[in-house]
């Protein structure tokens, strides 16, 4: 796994690209990544806000809806109900990811989808941690590899899906995902 040593990825793609994380959970949130021309890192991170008017005003107040779009990378956990989840939760799900689809849809963004598994995986998470244990793992994991950043756990896993973006953009995976070669 890469952990941010920018002198040994070739600079030109990572210019001036935004890779930007959804955990759309209700105690979920939003991490954009930007890289520039020094290969540095600027880095913004939102709770999930809780209506959809301040959503909007979230993405549009970041400049989501006026940056190139071939350089504005999304990925969006896809999450869904679990047997036995009650039925007020499963329809809360539901809710917030429609609102990021449509958000993200009126500003004409296009976005993937990762499944939790997926994304947990590259972070070397093992199936038999509890859901306590590797929230904890997971968030240790976004505290060393964004040490600046006041890490809380609504945040944390949208950093790790933002960061995961970024990595599959340049390993070639997203331009893959695009043409529906999803692996």
């Amino acid at each position: 796994m890469s952990i941010g040593n920018r002198k040994e990825v070739d600079i030109l793609p990572y210019m001036n690209n935004t890779w930007i994380g959804v955990d759309p959970g209700k105690n979920g949130g939003i991490a954009m990544i930007k890289g520039n021309s020094k290969g540095d890192e600027i880095l913004k991170v939102y709770r999930c806000p809780d209506n959809v008017l301040d959503l909007g005003y979230l993405l549009t107040s970041n400049g989501l809806g006026t940056m190139e779009k071939d350089r504005l990378h999304v990925l969006i956990e896809h999450v869904h109900a679990f047997p036995g989840q009650g039925v007020v939760s499963t329809f809360s799900f539901g809710r917030n990811l429609g609102w990021w689809e449509g958000a993200f849809g009126s500003l004409d963004l296009e976005h993937d989808f990762v499944s939790p598994k997926k994304w947990m995986s590259y972070y070397s998470t093992t199936p038999g941690m509890s859901k306590r244990e590797r929230k904890r793992f997971l968030r240790g994991i976004a505290e060393r590899l964004f040490p600046n950043v006041k890490m809380t756990f609504n945040i944390s896993d949208a950093l790790l899906i933002a960061n995961y973006c970024k990595e599959m953009y340049l390993k070639g995976a997203i331009k893959e995902w695009r043409r529906g070669e999803k692996s």
